[in-house]
């Protein structure tokens, strides 16, 4: 059963990572609406993020990060990502783990603390990601 568990969270993790890559890719329907929008939420973002070690993850994210859909993938950045004001009292923090391959292909990951995976926004969905 644990076996089966690993191998669940492999797929998910790596399903994970392949979207991120591939909506960063993927082309912005109409630039000229959604500048103004994508740059505030941008900013917004930024403001709440917090550059650390790959050594100051938690232990839940650090386990995660030895999952083997993770081994090509070399560790470049990582963040602390305050949750928002208006998310309220319930929302934690989150961590970015930028990667990167072989082939200087880029992606990112976000986890909870625990090391489970954050699900995609619908507007990352849509390719808003820096």
């Amino acid at each position: 059963m644990k076996k089966v568990t690993v191998l669940a969270f492999a797929f998910a993790a790596f399903g994970f990572i392949s979207t991120e890559a591939t909506a960063q890719t993927q082309p912005q329907n109409n630039p000229s609406t959604q500048q103004p929008q994508t740059e505030q939420v941008q900013e917004q973002q930024d403001a709440n993020k917090q550059q650390i070690t790959e050594e100051e993850l938690p232990e839940g994210v650090k386990q995660a990060l030895q999952n083997e859909a993770l081994k090509d993938w070399q560790v470049s950045e990582v963040y602390k990502v305050a949750p928002d004001a208006a998310a309220g009292a319930d929302a934690k923090a989150t961590y970015e783990v930028y990667f990167t391959n072989a082939e200087q292909k880029q992606a990112v990951a976000r986890f909870y603390e625990t090391g489970k995976p954050v699900a995609a926004a619908p507007a990352e969905a849509a390719g808003d990601v820096k």
